[in-house]
């Protein structure tokens, strides 16, 4: 696991000096001083504001923010595509940090029309999810340490990368079996993938998630397929769900593997956990 080390990160307080930075849509945003009152609309920006030491800042987080453990004891403000407005407004934020993949533009023009001050995060890359954390560092006050993190972060991706780059492996992600979904390109997931020494097969199919059908499956023939965590109870149901996939070379080889759907879907600090996880599964004899 990565080291947060938030026991010496040391954030600013006391400046008032008007900052800013421009987020993922490429908008301005500007806060008169350093954001201490935050609400996080997504996991992966909560995770990323306690990992820079932001985390006395958040004041307000959705149902799903489960990480760190202090992440728990704040004030719930609903889901990602479902927060309850009066929640946040009740909360008095000087920052809300929203991200696209998630939470839903009506959303955002609500709260922009009632003059709080939005980020909105976008990343879909390792250098995005780097981006976004120095964004938030910036507007909290915690720019030093969260360009330490990043650093540490850069250093840990090289190093995987580079375990990973000896082969590419044909691999299927499957996020959901009823109905059947895969992760496409335009996802963190394919980055990850890609990181780790796997060939995405989905990576040409349309859409982010693309339905797959059985047979393409059959078709594609991937030699390892990943499962998500909250998609299934155990890697060995998929055959038993899919009988026809004996002929896989995954199912053959008995190289279905089940990974944790909060490291691969959130594009924050963690993200380099589950890549981690993705080399050795992939290149296990590393």
């Amino acid at each position: 696991m990565y080291l947060l080390a938030t026991a010496v990160l040391v954030c600013l307080s006391s400046l008032r000096a008007q900052v800013s930075v421009v987020d993922d849509i490429q908008r301005t945003v500007s806060l008169r001083a350093l954001a201490a009152r935050v609400v996080s609309l997504a996991p992966s920006i909560t995770e990323t504001l306690f990992a820079i030491g932001a985390g006395d800042r958040v004041v307000g987080v959705t149902d799903y923010c489960n990480y760190p453990s202090d992440a728990r004891r704040r004030p719930r403000v609903g889901g990602m595509i479902n927060p309850n407005m009066e929640a946040v407004v009740a909360l008095k934020p000087d920052l809300i940090v929203m991200s696209m993949e998630g939470n839903i533009r009506d959303d955002f023009r609500r709260l922009t029309s009632l003059g709080f001050a939005v980020l909105v995060t976008n990343p879909r890359t390792f250098e995005g999810i780097y981006r976004s954390i120095n964004q938030l560092g910036t507007l909290t006050g915690c720019a030093d340490s969260a360009a330490r993190l990043v650093a540490a972060l850069r250093a840990r991706e090289a190093a995987l990368r580079k375990q990973g780059s000896r082969e590419s492996v044909r691999t299927l992600l499957v996020v959901s079996v009823q109905p059947l979904l895969v992760a496409g390109r335009n996802t963190f997931i394919h980055e990850l993938l890609e990181a780790a020494g796997a060939s995405n097969l989905a990576a040409y199919a349309r859409g982010n998630y693309p339905a797959y059908s059985r047979e393409t499956v059959i078709a594609n023939n991937p030699d390892v397929i990943l499962v998500t965590s909250d998609a299934v109870a155990d890697a060995s149901s998929l055959p038993r769900l899919f009988p026809e996939w004996s002929i896989v070379a995954a199912v053959r080889h008995r190289r279905i593997h089940r990974v944790e759907s909060d490291l691969v879907t959130r594009p924050g600090p963690r993200a380099l956990d589950a890549l981690q996880s993705l080399v050795h599964i992939l290149h296990p004899t590393r």
